[in-house]
């Protein structure tokens, strides 16, 4: 008896001449030293991988994403083109956008409630093409303690750099606010949301509350 295919079965009926995205794999990302990234769930295109120290075996978090393809083809960023049809790892520009990074307490409970506002559709995504796997890095969470977020920091109401941050608290030296500022975004606080051009030339990291 035939029966319609579920959107998860569809999608891997339409993939599957596509090479898969591997379910762990091993990867040491800006040098932050050797990960496993393992796949906790998938439905469809919508995945689920948890991020390990191979040397400590550390849990990091989670990093929850709607993968994309990358057809045979096409250009490849240091020479060269794709050879096979394949399915992508999110680069660190996709983050924010397309993926996210859930860390700190009750990491896994908040990534499978968003896992499922991603599989219903119910959570606005932008897909970015150029980051993957090969040919950028995921994004470096640092790990940080549990200890408190510094009294009194507050947030301002649209993006800002770290800069923006220390002087919206009137600190003087914003390298002070770079370890809570690590521990917003490790806890789901804060999240990335762009680039902004810097005197020196160097872009600086925009955040925004998730």
């Amino acid at each position: 008896m035939s029966r319609d295919l579920t959107f998860a079965e569809a999608v891997i009926f339409c993939n599957q001449d596509m090479k898969q995205l591997k379910q762990t794999f091993q990867k040491n990302c800006d040098n932050s030293g050797l990960h496993t990234f393992n796949q906790v769930k998938r439905e469809g295109d919508v995945c689920l991988y948890s991020r390990t120290d191979v040397k400590t075996d550390f849990l990091i978090g989670y990093e929850l994403f709607v993968t994309h393809s990358i057809k045979a083809g096409t250009s490849m960023r240091g020479g060269g083109v794709e050879t096979e049809d394949r399915e992508a790892y999110p680069g660190k520009s996709a983050f924010g956008k397309s993926a996210w990074f859930l860390g700190g307490k009750d990491a896994l409970t908040q990534a499978n409630t968003q896992f499922e506002t991603l599989v219903k559709g119910e959570k606005a995504v932008v897909i970015d093409t150029e980051g993957d796997d090969d040919t950028e890095s995921v994004p470096v969470v640092r790990v940080v303690s549990e200890s408190p977020i510094k009294m009194g920091l507050t947030l301002p109401d649209k993006p800002f750099t770290q800069k923006q941050l220390a002087a919206h608290n009137n600190i003087s030296n914003y390298k002070e606010v770079y370890s809570d500022l690590q521990k917003m975004l490790s806890r789901g606080i804060l999240k990335i949301v762009g680039e902004q051009d810097s005197p020196r030339g160097k872009k600086a990291k925009l955040f925004g509350r998730v």
